[in-house]
């Protein structure tokens, strides 16, 4: 793996109702930066878009980092303007679907193949050294005709193949196979861009990473078109937690939260990483492992993310627990008068509906 792609301000925008200033990019770029984001893809190639060149050259300015992309078709006018601009990498997209070239773009498979070739042609001599090539449908392309694209990029100047799950279809196995077959045809390094249409995109990015591809694409929150894409924050983490890799956890939770405010979206409390809840028990025989042992029931500490535990005694206390919490208190009951006080603590919270930090507990159970 050499690293992820963060597409927040090219995928991310194209949510709707999702738009950011210019010093929210700046903010968002320099955070990625911090959490040790590899590469960012700072948008799509457009002469209407008068801020791009704006912030690649703020990004020149106040950072050090050389792994700035642009999103552009293969279209001679588009690569033009990128060279124009002159971002570090120049990310090419060509669809290689049957639907998308018969019906969205009215072409056939020759044609893309020789509007590939061209492009690339272009795009070196404009000067560009590193250009990878998106292939736009590929979970849904024909596999041969994906190896003769392959095979075309590789022979035409691109240093990546970035496979797209364009609406969210493939299942961890498929792409895991998909990204096999790239790298073993093209020689090339492999990206892969995966969309959340049934839940997979995050699952689908990692498994890629797992089976050889170098490179994912995520997005702060998954934010992307309709449901999104795989979630940085969650992506990040998991490979630095599980795997090692140098990434700031606590910086990226920040930073989905600070995003988040800036898009004017809700965090669900039950959210992976985010969720204000995720690390809030009071189920009986879970509260007892999380005091007795907190890896019982977590996954890693909540301060990896900057978030506190939330341990709380309500109607569904275990007799364990609170028996605990009695000795601990210095006191002591019999059997019966413990089942009992589990019986009536039960009944008491279930009708308020309500739940007790267990610190407050402990406190209530002093004596005096």
């Amino acid at each position: 793996m050499k690293g992820l792609i963060d597409s927040t301000l090219r995928e991310g925008t194209q949510r709707v109702g999702v738009r950011f200033s210019s010093q929210q990019k700046q903010e968002i770029v320099s955070r990625l930066l911090d959490a040790g984001i590899e590469e960012i893809e700072l948008g799509i190639v457009s002469t209407y878009d008068h801020e791009l060149r704006q912030l690649l050259s703020w990004c020149r300015k106040h950072t050090n980092h050389r792994r700035y992309a642009l999103w552009s078709r293969c279209c001679e006018n588009d690569i033009r303007a990128a060279a124009d601009l002159a971002p570090d990498i120049l990310s090419l997209s060509i669809p290689v679907s049957d639907l998308h070239i018969h019906k969205k773009l009215e072409r056939d498979r020759p044609w893309i193949l020789t509007n590939l070739k061209k492009s690339l042609h272009l795009a070196y001599q404009l000067g560009f050294r590193y250009i990878s090539v998106g292939l736009e449908d590929a979970t849904r392309g024909d596999r041969d005709f994906l190896d003769m694209v392959f095979k075309t990029i590789r022979d035409n100047g691109a240093k990546r193949i970035r496979l797209a799950d364009t609406v969210g279809i493939a299942g961890p196995t498929e792409m895991s196979n998909l990204v096999r077959r790239a790298l073993n045809i093209s020689g090339l390094e492999v990206g892969v861009h995966t969309h959340n249409d049934f839940g997979m995109a995050t699952a689908n990015a990692l498994l890629a990473l797992e089976s050889g591809a170098q490179w994912a694409d995520a997005t702060i929150m998954g934010l992307g078109e309709r449901a999104g894409n795989a979630r940085l924050e969650e992506l990040a983490s998991f490979l630095h937690i599980r795997n090692k890799h140098n990434y700031d956890p606590a910086a990226l939770v920040e930073l989905a939260k600070i995003t988040a405010k800036m898009c004017h979206r809700e965090i669900a409390s039950d959210k992976p990483l985010l969720g204000k809840q995720i690390f809030s028990c009071e189920t009986g025989l879970h509260l007892q492992g999380l005091v007795r042992e907190p890896a019982s029931y977590e996954p890693f500490p909540p301060e990896k993310i900057g978030a506190q535990r939330d341990l709380r005694f309500g109607a569904k206390v275990g007799k364990k627990t609170l028996r605990d919490r009695i000795n601990a208190a210095g006191q002591s009951l019999s059997e019966p008068q413990l089942e009992e006080l589990v019986r009536n603590v039960r009944t008491v919270f279930q009708d308020n509906n309500a739940s007790l930090p267990l610190n407050e507990l402990d406190r209530l159970l002093q004596p005096g």
